[in-house]
């Protein structure tokens, strides 16, 4: 009898092992769909191919963005609240003088670091006078809703012969905290963006990995909100800088981010990314 008590208690211990077992591969399988269809979901959004919401969508961001009158600049501010992500404000401290987006073409559509980014050809009227920019765009898209998450920035024109490696990730870094690494780091961030903006791609390739310069298609007005993170041997930066397009007095703010790796004295920028 006791024998057949002890082969019982065996018996319904095992079975309540594999109740156990089924139940927590049940919730990893609940799991695994999960982070699945939030892959799945996230390629969806993430698709570069064009279609008429966005061309139209930033068809009209552009026009507002790049049409400025100093009497109806609350107007305008206001309304490209209505395009831009909620934590990302136009800034009222820079001066401009009036002038009319004319014309936009979409030169093509990609990712930047993640971001979708649209590059447009635009032209854009100041002081009777038309000036051709090219000019990025990032934003984010889910089905028919679309958010403008950075400040237009003037780029070079898209080079399409190249080879696609691995995607780039994301990293979340911590702040930095030491006083004299960030006083260095901001010194050699407003060095680096004078010569960027002033500089050609060939001349950059001494201080950055994937070298890119804007041959003095504008001009740098001023460096703000300079953020340093990461680490003290590879530091993280995100700024906002002021550029005045090259013969014209159409002033735009960008944001730039530097990752960087201590060289010496120095810093070397391993990628530039703007948003």
């Amino acid at each position: 009898m006791m024998i057949f008590l002890v082969a019982l208690f065996v018996y319904f211990g095992y079975v309540l092992l594999l109740a156990n077992s089924a139940v927590h591969n049940n919730h990893a399988l609940k799991h695994q769909i999960t982070v699945l269809n939030t892959k799945l979901e996230k390629a969806s959004q993430g698709t570069t191919s064009y279609n008429p919401i966005v061309g139209q969508y930033l068809a009209g961001f552009l026009t507002t963005y790049y049409t400025f009158n100093t009497s109806e600049n609350d107007t305008r501010t206001q309304e490209l609240q209505k395009y831009f992500a909620s934590n990302l404000h136009v800034s009222n401290s820079v001066r401009m003088t009036d002038q009319t987006f004319k014309s936009g073409k979409l030169q093509g559509i990609f990712l930047i670091d993640g971001v979708k980014t649209a590059q447009y050809d635009i032209v854009v009227n100041s002081d009777n006078k038309d000036v051709n920019m090219t000019v990025n765009v990032p934003y984010s898209q889910k089905n028919a809703q679309l958010t403008v998450v950075g400040f237009p920035y003037v780029a070079n024109p898209i080079d399409s012969l190249g080879h696609v490696d691995k995607a780039r990730l994301q990293q979340n870094q911590k702040q930095l905290n030491d006083e004299d690494i960030k006083a260095r780091v901001t010194t050699f961030t407003n060095r680096f963006i004078k010569k960027y903006v002033s500089s050609s791609t060939k001349d950059m390739s001494m201080m950055m990995k994937d070298p890119v310069g804007l041959d003095g298609t504008v001009t740098l007005e001023n460096v703000d909100n300079v953020n340093v993170s990461g680490s003290t041997e590879k530091p993280v930066v995100t700024a906002d800088i002021t550029v005045n397009v090259k013969d014209t007095n159409i002033k735009q703010v960008q944001t730039v981010r530097l990752e960087l790796e201590k060289q010496a004295s120095t810093y070397f920028v391993i990628k530039l990314v703007q948003a």
